[in-house]
């Protein structure tokens, strides 16, 4: 098998401690001429959702090559490496939902293998160390040129656990009802939703959030007044709340998670 030219990590160990540096280290150790790029490593501890909706929006765009994915706990079930893209990429982490909507984006998964050969892995002085122990030098074992077949127990893509990410649902009186997916550096909230998904309620919607209900208008980020709260295209394709011209935040109700009815204004 080939090797690897390119290893993207995303985790949430943080760079507070020497986790990530021990990721790279073992990752250079193993296979030294593969450059590691650094994703993230600042998702919220435990936040799959997060993860899974970062890999989401980043595949399109990553280089070919291995993915290294800690977000969470293994969940009780042994991690994995996902092949995709014909073999041009494999996505590695713990099988709890965190690479499902990555691997769908991209168009499935060709083969997946549970990394259950012990051989590979790192031992540990104490408590297992998902990202340190197993999936880091799995990763760089692959980068080396190491076979899928030999990470252990070769299983059916279709029973990886699925994705965690939210989808949107249409309501019997044909609203729609979305979820806050991120607040953007700049304050916007990020939608489930694209310009699709609304195009039978109109330009002119209303809004409901909590205890608020808001006329807003569908519209370019660069035709919004400033302070005037509106559906704005984002660079992912999907429709995100915001504000004219990054004039102020949008209200502290819309937090990731917050649930948004979008109806046709009449």
């Amino acid at each position: 098998m080939a090797q690897f030219d390119t290893i993207t990590c995303v985790t949430d160990l943080g760079k507070e401690d020497e986790s990530v540096g021990l990721l790279q280290s073992i990752l250079h150790e193993l296979s030294p001429t593969s450059k590691v790029i650094d994703l993230c490593h600042d998702i919220k501890p435990g936040d799959i959702r997060a993860g899974a909706l970062m890999l989401a929006r980043s595949v399109p765009y990553l280089s070919p090559g291995l993915v290294l994915a800690s977000v969470g706990d293994l969940a009780g079930r042994p991690a994995i490496a996902v092949s995709v893209g014909e073999g041009q990429s494999i996505l590695v982490g713990p099988d709890n939902g965190l690479l499902g909507a990555a691997v769908a984006v991209v168009g499935g998964a060709s083969q997946a293998v549970q990394l259950t050969n012990q051989d590979l892995h790192n031992s540990s002085p104490g408590v297992t160390h998902p990202a340190r122990d197993i999936i880091a030098p799995v990763v760089g074992h692959v980068a080396a040129g190491g076979s899928l077949l030999e990470l252990g127990q070769e299983i059916e893509p279709a029973l990886l656990l699925p994705s965690l990410v939210p989808v949107p649902r249409t309501e019997t009186d044909g609203a729609i009802s979305a979820e806050v997916i991120r607040r953007t550096r700049q304050g916007a909230a990020q939608l489930n939703i694209d310009r699709d998904t609304l195009s039978g309620l109109g330009d002119v919607i209303i809004l409901e959030f909590g205890d608020d209900r808001r006329v807003v208008r569908i519209q370019h980020p660069d035709e919004v007044n400033p302070g005037q709260l509106a559906l704005v295209d984002d660079e992912y394709g999907l429709l995100a709340i915001a504000t004219g011209q990054q004039e102020g935040v949008v209200p502290d109700e819309l937090a990731v998670g917050a649930e948004v009815t979008l109806r046709e204004a009449t």
